[in-house]
């Protein structure tokens, strides 16, 4: 009601100070609530200090009063927070504080310094309060995270010693009192050894130590110095190999050759990634990682994976960052995560979505298109919950059986940790859950340690494996599931965080207008092929333009930082239909006429908008038009070689790579000159210089199929396999219209 009041009677504008007095006829009455509402709806927070309102709103625990009154003023918000981080010092005497204030209904239960902190935390957080502004409360929040740290390493035993190590050196850094806390609690757990050496690694002087660890620091001073032991772990680096052996008979293993892990860290890898990633069949396991804030630093991604059958791409996000721009972070969403050409696997995608698109906002509106992307959670909570065995070759396997190692000779015991997630589902799968000791790991520290490089390889891997006994498991049992359930869009939205600092600025998104969607022109031309019909597509329409190129329709397509400037461009000087939607159909259509252009309902997806758009031009497409354009370029312009040259192609590029020189030019260099115009001493063609993919076939191949069609424009390969069967099916609805 009182926010209708101040509308209607527009009563927050500049010079409202009129209304100042009755609010300060509240406040000598200790009516804070009153005085809160109006200061705070009337913008009016600056005509009083926090000790008048905001302080006796914590002290009576009214937050969500202190947060109405706060909204909008940064200034106060900062001098709330600061005076937050004051009461976190320690010594601060809280009692003496509510005697000098005379505030009514002080609510001391909610006084507490751990209280206290957490109140400062989230309002430092919500209010992005500058860490070296609240120095108490950066504190505090290391405090909690080490204490969190040591929870689980030394009751959960839930981390690894080097992922457990980079996280409290991360949560510790250059604070002393961080510092001694380390040593005093590590002593509490009773692991003097390790807080001796903690103590020697930040130089900590002998008069700020207790006696036991200053006995333990003088026996390691004693001890040899050729083989220090590390850093923060009781166990020597030998001991923790030993135990890593053992665990391979309770966790489970990645079953790909460690040569095919693949680290992307330029951006030549990059893109040559994207190429063997972007064929057309492909199923593939992905995943992220980042590093723990414990709210003192900004999330980003440090890591992307993305496993095939035989290969797995780690991108190292961290150095990609500084060498890609935003068109190479396009190509993957578009070449990917928007492709219908391929099946992407996720577990909890949302997630992983999220920080992506927090690490790369422009990302946002492409990846909302996302196409074929199946969340194994979701997949596996439906199969499961029709299920009763996902591994039909065991029975009454016991709970604790693999928890010692039996075969290996070595005598060790793990700790029985209650698997939860992707580690459960594996379980479930194959009997052996995954081992997350890295999980919570520095990612950005580069270089990345093999463990690490494992466990991230091992995440990604594993989720076409699950994604194979979840469809056998369905197809044994009979089940009518749907093993690629549709997308959604949840993770796109803001989070509760985001909403709450919205809010905290006082800001309002705008509402959103309907617009009655224009009529398309109806087309009055003949029937045509799909070589005959030129368009271009809008950028937002990128997985329906990639349709109609696999259908063998000439497509141009526009890229996400493109202007629709070039789509009338092309309309006009190439003389191709402009596909687009929305507002910006509205434009191109006021610009080249309503005849040059056709409205898609971008509500539907890409499978029913191609339909639309076919049935609406009188395109006839037929078997041997799928696939007929190079996916990459547009191009149809193929050259059908023998699998036997090719494969002698790519053996001479290899022995040239590894000689580092040419040998001697023979007759079957001339054949491929003569016959191809290839120049087989650097794979490329002769006339127009573009180098030849040779690299992306897989070496299997080449005894399978017989012969390869290479793109004459772009140099990509291409082959008949089992894809093209695919492709065919998955095309069937718009044969013969």
């Amino acid at each position: 009601m009182f926010q209708l009041v101040l509308k209607i009677y527009e009563l927050r504008h500049q010079g409202n100070g009129y209304m100042l007095p009755e609010i300060k006829r509240f406040l000598e009455k200790k009516k804070y609530n009153e005085c809160a509402l109006l200061a705070g709806h009337l913008g009016l927070q600056d005509h009083f200090t926090i000790d008048e309102v905001a302080v006796p709103l914590i002290l009576q625990n009214k937050l969500n009063l202190l947060e109405t009154y706060l909204r909008g003023n940064s200034g106060q918000q900062m001098l709330v927070v600061q005076f937050l981080d004051r009461m976190c010092e320690k010594g601060y005497n809280i009692n003496n504080l509510v005697s000098s204030m005379s505030v009514p209904d002080v609510k001391m239960s909610h006084l507490q310094k751990k209280s206290i902190s957490k109140l400062a935390t989230r309002l430092a957080k919500l209010y992005e309060i500058p860490n070296d502004l609240i120095p108490n409360i950066v504190t505090a929040r290391g405090l909690g995270a080490l204490r969190f740290l040591l929870y689980k390493r030394y009751i959960e035993n839930s981390m690894a010693a080097g992922s457990w190590e980079d996280m409290v050196e991360n949560a510790v850094g250059d604070n002393e009192t961080l510092q001694l806390e380390l040593v005093e609690q590590l002593q509490w757990y009773n692991d003097a050894k390790s807080a001796a050496k903690w103590a020697n690694f930040y130089k900590i002087p002998d008069e700020k130590l207790s006696h036991p660890v200053i006995e333990e620091r003088k026996r390691l001073a004693e001890g040899p110095t050729s083989a220090p032991a590390a850093v923060g772990g009781e166990e020597s680096w030998e001991d923790e190999l030993m135990s890593v052996d053992g665990m391979d008979a309770y966790y489970y293993k990645l079953n790909l050759d460690p040569s095919s892990i693949q680290l992307v860290d330029t951006k030549e890898k990059y893109h040559e990634c994207i190429s063997r990633l972007s064929r057309p069949g492909l199923t593939i396991g992905v995943d992220s990682e980042w590093k723990p804030s414990f709210g003192n630093t900004t999330q980003r991604i440090a890591l992307m994976q993305f496993a095939t059958s035989d290969q797995i791409f780690l991108l190292d996000m961290i150095t990609l960052h500084s060498l890609l721009h935003k068109s190479d972070w396009f190509l993957l969403a578009n070449a990917l995560f928007c492709n219908e050409e391929m099946i992407k696997l996720g577990y909890g995608f949302d997630s992983d979505l999220k920080m992506v698109v927090k690490t790369y906002p422009f990302l946002k509106e492409p990846l909302t298109h996302l196409k074929r992307t199946v969340d194994l959670e979701k997949l596996a909570a439906k199969v499961i919950d029709k299920a009763i065995n996902l591994m039909p070759d065991t029975v009454g396997d016991s709970d604790d059986e693999g928890l010692e190692d039996k075969d290996s000779g070595v005598n060790v015991k793990f700790q029985a940790v209650e698997q939860r997630g992707l580690s459960e589902l594996v379980r479930q799968c194959f009997g052996k859950p995954l081992n997350k000791g890295e999980q919570m790991s520095d990612w950005e520290r580069r270089p990345l340690r093999n463990t690490q490089i494992q466990y991230a390889a091992l995440d990604a891997f594993v989720l076409l494996e699950v994604y194979e006994r979840l469809k056998e498991t369905a197809k044994r049992e009979k089940m009518e599931i749907d093993v690629e359930p549709p997308v959604t869009v949840k993770w796109s939205k803001d989070s509760k965080l985001d909403r709450m600092k919205a809010k905290a600025k006082n800001y309002r998104p705008p509402k959103s207008t309907f617009t009655p969607k224009p009529e398309t022109t109806a087309y009055l031309g003949s029937e045509m092929e799909p070589g005959q019909f030129r368009v271009v597509v809008d950028s937002m329409l990128q997985g329906l333009g990639r349709q109609l190129r696999n259908c063998g329709v000439d497509v141009q397509i526009l890229n996400y930082d493109e202007d629709h400037q070039k789509a009338v461009q092309a309309a006009m000087q190439e003389n191709r239909i402009v596909l687009s939607s929305g507002t910006p159909y509205q434009t191109i259509c006021s610009k080249i006429g309503a005849e040059r252009c056709y409205n898609v309902d971008n509500t539907l997806p890409a499978k029913e908008q191609i339909v639309g758009v076919l049935q609406h031009f009188k395109v006839k497409v037929k078997k041997e038009d799928i696939l007929s354009r190079c996916q990459v370029c547009n191009s149809d312009n193929f050259l059908q070689i023998p699998s036997k040259d090719v494969l002698r192609m790519s053996e001479k590029a290899e022995n040239m790579k590894r000689s580092h020189g040419a040998p001697p030019r023979d007759s079957w260099d001339e054949h491929m000159l003569t016959t191809y115009q290839i120049n087989s001493r650097n794979t490329s063609f002769v006339k127009t210089g573009v180098d030849i993919r040779i690299d992306t076939i897989p070496q299997k191949i080449f005894s399978i199929v017989d012969s390869f069609y290479i793109c004459v424009k772009c140099g990509k390969i291409f082959w008949e396999g089992p894809h093209m069967a695919s492709a065919c099916e998955q095309f069937a609805h718009v044969l013969n219209l």
